[in-house]
């Protein structure tokens, strides 16, 4: 970010850089994730898997249904775009990211969920995927390990997301079972379901080792070279001055607080929108006719950014009521938007 004692010469490149289509950065894997790549590498060289998956930078985190494309967002690829974020995953957070999302490709790549023991460990495959899932976890489930949970990536860890569909809880016990550091063995041998799901997984790796995958496709949507938003216009930093933008800033206000004193037991607004993100975007937009899921994505964006800017913080205690206000407040605005409701 430009500070006050820059040179002009500095605040002109900023400038220039905000103003540069998302698709027009040049982004190297390589060279800004390389140490994390590199020890996911190792991990599977250790376990001989032949596989390398199809990495590329993409507008959030995925690996494409039924491919090996993983998709890794573009707002970690340089300082500039990490600060413009102002919340992303720290080295040991994202190998955990990518060790899960290597989890789909190697299912993928090998079409372990076509098999019958893997139908029968992890359930189908091709059960769709529920609007809403949370509601219906079991909390004290033994069946299931725990690994996103323990991520920190600034949009929020999620304890049962192996509870979400056979494809996730494969990801997920993959991911425990790949962790040089997991001792899944010893910390799961109190929880049967986790540890034949475990168990499960060592076997299968133990009979591909050294194969050469089935499948290779690749596809990758949603990449960054597609992005045609400028930077400035992807944070939501271009409309400052815009009557939309000011209605934004009053409501988020009345939405949260700014703290004057000490920030003991708050949490900054703008990570819990970066939390909700993703299902809130996909349950509005289903919600509202009319209404575009990138769209209502990018009013997030904005509205995290209008909070870091303003300084906003909300009671930990209260997430859970601020995120119905924050739903609710969505909503509005989206169907103000439009002007048409889905029932």
């Amino acid at each position: 970010m430009v500070k006050v004692n820059d040179t002009m010469a500095d605040q002109l490149e900023y400038q220039k850089f905000l103003s540069t289509k998302v698709k027009d950065l040049e982004l190297d894997l390589e060279t800004s994730i390389c140490h994390c790549l590199e020890k996911l590498k190792k991990e599977l060289s250790d376990k001989n898997i032949n596989l390398w998956p199809d990495f590329y930078f993409g507008d959030e985190w995925g690996c494409y249904d039924k491919t090996i494309s993983i998709a890794i967002p573009f707002y970690l690829a340089t300082p500039e775009l990490r600060t413009l974020e102002g919340y992303v995953p720290k080295d040991n957070s994202l190998v955990k990211i990518l060790r899960h999302e290597t989890g789909h490709a190697i299912n993928y790549a090998f079409k372990l969920w076509k098999r019958k023991d893997w139908k029968e460990t992890f359930g189908d495959f091709n059960k769709n995927y529920p609007e809403r899932y949370l509601n219906k976890v079991n909390p004290w489930s033994k069946n299931y390990v725990k690994h996103l949970h323990y991520v920190d990536d600034g949009h929020g860890s999620d304890p049962h997301y192996a509870q979400r569909h056979p494809d996730e809880d494969w990801a997920e016990t993959f991911a425990v079972w790949l962790s040089p550091k997991s001792a899944w063995r010893k910390k799961y041998q109190n929880w049967p379901g986790a540890l034949a799901k475990l168990e499960y997984v060592d076997k299968v790796i133990e009979e591909i080792a050294g194969q050469k995958p089935i499948n290779t496709n690749t596809k990758r949507d949603g990449d960054h070279t597609s992005i045609e938003d400028t930077v400035s216009e992807w944070f939501g930093l271009d409309e400052e001055k815009d009557e939309k933008i000011q209605e934004y800033i009053r409501d988020l206000k009345e939405l949260f607080i700014k703290p004057e004193g000490k920030r003991r037991r708050l949490v900054e607004a703008s990570y819990m929108i970066k939390k909700y993100s993703k299902p809130l975007a996909e349950n509005v937009s289903a919600w509202i006719l009319g209404s575009n899921k990138n769209s209502v994505r990018k009013c997030l964006r904005q509205w995290a950014t209008l909070c870091r800017k303003e300084g906003l913080y909300y009671k930990i205690s209260e997430e859970t009521n601020k995120l119905i206000e924050l739903t609710t407040l969505l909503s509005h605005h989206v169907n103000d938007s439009i002007g048409r409701i889905k029932y």
